[in-house]
């Protein structure tokens, strides 16, 4: 007689059995909902920036901290560096100036012809998966593609051939990559802020022209304040300060512009930097735990609306020292109700939040009509048309220094010989744009910050240090002659 199974064990294998049937059906599910959201994304960002942001957000793009993981190593058959040292790069002989970073620290071009490049061996993966589909796993979990970024693989289109590659003043949206390239072309489409262009100027106004042009055209310190009408009828009032932004800062002999690059990282500037009068940041850019390359002292914080947004805006200590500026993109027109009705941002409402919790501390909100009076310069000394959006915080924040200052020193805002595609350095995001623009017309920023410099080349590559002198010391009359 055979062994008879109870009813109730039964009942308990079948139960088990349907649990992990199911299981294995939701993993399938969770699988199958991952790839494509993968494959959405890249071809997103491979068509259009504004498509990407308008799914999943600008914070997606700009913000997120993509990190290594073991996914990547299957797809590609190794590991992939999270912080990669420029100077390991194919193609670079550590310390020679002659043989330069090829296409800023991109692993996917070096300094060689196509023919003699080396290509590294698949991984089992990428041999059994399309490429589509590996692409977009590698977009999702690596943090950053590994599309063209030049045209072509010259370098020199980039930096200046004269021994030691700095940035070329020359250069063109028509050098970019094919994703760089549309971005740009993208936004010169868009006219989200009504901007009147049109590319009637000259492009090869000197570099003591321009600095004149910036002196005589631009307000760099005009803010907003308790008396200006007509803000001063708005509950806003009674928070701005009732002086201009020079009844706190200012004069200084010198200035110290520290942008957020991810060069600045084993730069050991920080000495040098503190050494300064006055020491301007950007946004959420911190000093503790990279005191040695950015060094400690803050007097002024520029910051975009966008990181006002954030919860933490109001709360970290990050911002509780030096003169706050805030600024957001506005109408060209530069009509405050207009503005103040549609901000890009909270700016205003964080603002008095902020100003409640911390009455004491100098907060200023820059004028709208300075971005603009910037932008003008750059679209009147570039020989084609730019972006339509206001100019990025670094040369809005140089600006600035240059009203109050006796000479400034800006580093990183050109790339030094560290240059890399990694965003900030105190974060892990790599992306090209942040050196090259998209949304900001960053590349013809730099070009016009290049012809100013009063310092050399070598300064550059070595420090990654562009001195411009303050608008006190610059004379119009001699320009002119």
């Amino acid at each position: 007689m055979g062994y008879k199974i109870p009813g109730a064990a039964m009942d308990r294998v079948s139960l088990i059995w349907r649990l992990r049937r199911r299981a294995r059906r939701g993993a399938l599910c969770m699988v199958l909902f991952c790839l494509c959201m993968a494959l959405l994304y890249a071809i997103c960002a491979e068509n259009s920036v504004p498509v990407t942001d308008a799914i999943f957000g600008i914070r997606a793009r700009t913000r997120a901290q993509p990190r290594t993981n073991h996914i990547i190593k299957v797809l590609r058959g190794g590991a992939k560096p999270a912080i990669i040292d420029p100077q390991t790069l194919p193609g670079v002989v550590p310390g020679d100036p002659h043989h330069p970073i090829p296409v800023l620290s991109a692993l996917n071009h070096s300094a060689d012809s196509p023919s003699h490049r080396k290509r590294e061996p698949p991984g089992l993966f990428s041999r059994l998966l399309p490429r589509p589909l590996t692409r977009a796993l590698e977009t999702l979990f690596g943090g950053r593609r590994r599309g063209e970024l030049v045209g072509n693989n010259n370098i020199e289109q980039f930096f200046s051939p004269n021994g030691r590659t700095v940035w070329n003043e020359n250069m063109s949206s028509s050098m970019l990559g094919t994703r760089l390239r549309k971005a740009v072309l993208n936004y010169q489409a868009m006219n989200k802020y009504g901007v009147e262009s049109s590319v009637s100027g000259q492009a090869n106004r000197s570099g003591p022209e321009l600095l004149c042009q910036f002196k005589t055209k631009v307000d760099a310190v005009s803010t907003l304040t308790s008396d200006l009408q007509p803000l001063a009828s708005l509950t806003l009032s009674t928070l701005l300060p009732p002086n201009p932004l020079t009844s706190d800062l200012g004069p200084y002999r010198s200035c110290a512009v520290v942008s957020s690059a991810g060069s600045l990282r084993h730069s050991a500037l920080g000495k040098e930097i503190d050494s300064h009068d006055a020491v301007l940041r950007f946004n959420a850019a911190p000093t503790a735990g990279y005191e040695r390359d950015v060094g400690t002292k803050t007097t002024v914080r520029l910051l975009n609306s966008q990181v006002m947004d954030e919860q933490r805006f109001l709360s970290s200590s990050l911002y509780s020292s030096g003169v706050l500026v805030a600024w957001d993109p506005a109408p060209f027109s530069a009509d405050l109700m207009q503005w103040y009705n549609r901000t890009d941002y909270p700016i205003f409402s964080q603002y008095q939040r902020y100003r409640r919790l911390h009455p004491l501390q100098p907060f200023y909100i820059l004028h709208p009509r300075f971005q603009w009076q910037v932008w003008r310069r750059i679209q009147d000394n570039i020989g084609e048309p730019i972006q339509r959006n206001p100019p990025s915080s670094g040369l809005l924040g140089t600006v600035l220094m240059m009203s109050v200052c006796d000479v400034v020193h800006v580093y990183e805002f050109l790339p030094s010989r560290r240059k890399t595609e990694l965003c900030h350095y105190y974060q892990r995001f790599y992306d090209a744009a942040c050196t090259l623009g998209a949304y900001h017309p960053l590349l013809y920023e730099k070009n016009l910050v290049k012809r100013m410099n009063r310092g050399t080349d070598r300064d550059i590559y070595n420090h990654g240090r562009v001195t411009l002198p303050g608008f006190s010391q610059v004379n119009c009359t001699q320009a002119e002659q």
